[in-house]
């Protein structure tokens, strides 16, 4: 099915449950919590466009990129931590999470728009050491560096390359992506068996699912 109930919408879409009956759904790719379509961010969210045939016109004329690539998909999904950029406009978005658990869109400038922070999935080791490092985002990288899975790692963009590795570790700066404190940032405060973040003066335990470090 290519369209879905508004009511069925993801709690994380930034949209009014009443409206049009119908909205875009995603193609797969990303964590739908996590993500929304890219017609709906650009007409619903951030009001490039006030029709879909509008949207669609920007895709054709390669108006929008999302981590540096040309995207002429209206469903392509838009996940946190991607950047979205606008090229006529000149504007640049951050996507990541307001303290409500709700997906939203930073304005950021180029420069820091060149570096993506993508999360640590899974990990394995080819040979000599060397390992195979999946992000988040469905991006693979070839390393010998010391990379575990849940750190983050700064991307950037132009090259395609590590430019940072963003451990978990105490006093990581880190955002909360489900659960009770989603959308809310804070600091590793304890790591053994369990994870302890620090979120406006309290500890809170925190699901490693949970955690992506920025």
């Amino acid at each position: 099915m290519s369209h879905l109930k508004r009511i069925s919408i993801e709690k994380s879409w930034p949209l009014p449950r009443k409206g049009t009956k119908y909205m875009l759904k995603a193609y797969p790719g990303k964590i739908s919590g996590l993500s929304i379509p890219l017609g709906i961010a650009l007409r619903d969210v951030l009001k490039i466009a006030n029709t879909r045939k509008e949207v669609k016109a920007l895709l054709h004329d390669k108006e929008i990129s999302i981590d540096g690539k040309t995207i002429t998909e209206e469903k392509f999904p838009v996940g946190i931590m991607d950047i979205l950029a606008i090229k006529k406009l000149n504007k640049h978005f951050l996507v990541t999470l307001n303290e409500s658990g709700k997906i939203m869109f930073e304005e950021t400038n180029e420069k820091d728009s060149q570096l993506k922070i993508c999360k640590v999935i899974g990990k394995k080791t080819i040979k000599n050491g060397v390992q195979q490092i999946n992000c988040i985002d469905g991006r693979n990288f070839i390393s010998k560096e010391k990379i575990a899975i849940n750190d983050s790692l700064a991307i950037d963009l132009k090259t395609n390359k590590i430019a940072k590795i963003l451990p978990l570790k105490v006093g990581a700066d880190v955002m909360i992506t489900g659960g009770e404190h989603i959308g809310e940032k804070g600091k590793v405060s304890e790591k053994n068996e369990k994870i302890k973040v620090h979120i406006k003066n309290k500890n809170f335990e925190i699901h490693l699912r949970n955690i992506y470090v920025i």
